[in-house]
């Protein structure tokens, strides 16, 4: 029995998380999310993320009109994460049903893409 790569097992960890964000948003509506912006509440003011949750939540209900408006910013986010579960899930599929081994190109591409991609979503929020 081999071992499975460090690879394969940051990838579950991350599809499971990533599972789990996306399953907040489709169940908790935009009116009943039960976090709060800890950033607003203690500052008063609006961060660059506010508004996630609930663009999300509307994003996983294919109202996309709806959720740029609670904050554009979050249509690249959202974006993000699920290429980054498709990702994972190809990355996983691949390990588990087509070859036993992650090579090095494999992994090299799929950081490339998941750093530029990344930056892609993430940057405009810190500016």
């Amino acid at each position: 029995m081999s071992k499975t790569p460090a690879y394969v097992i940051i990838s579950w960890v991350f599809l499971i998380l990533i599972g789990v964000v996306l399953g907040y948003s489709y169940f908790f509506y935009p009116a009943v999310h039960p976090i709060n912006c800890a950033i607003k509440q203690f500052t008063g003011k609006e961060c660059s993320t506010c508004g996630f949750s609930r663009a999300f939540s509307h994003y996983s209900h294919f109202q996309f009109d709806e959720g740029k408006k609670f904050n554009p910013a979050s249509w690249h986010v959202f974006l993000f994460f699920i290429l980054q579960f498709v990702l994972r899930t190809l990355l996983i599929a691949h390990y588990t049903f087509v070859s036993k081994k992650i090579n090095s190109l494999l992994i090299k591409t799929d950081v490339h893409i998941s750093i530029c991609t990344f930056l892609l979503a993430f940057l405009p929020l810190l500016f």
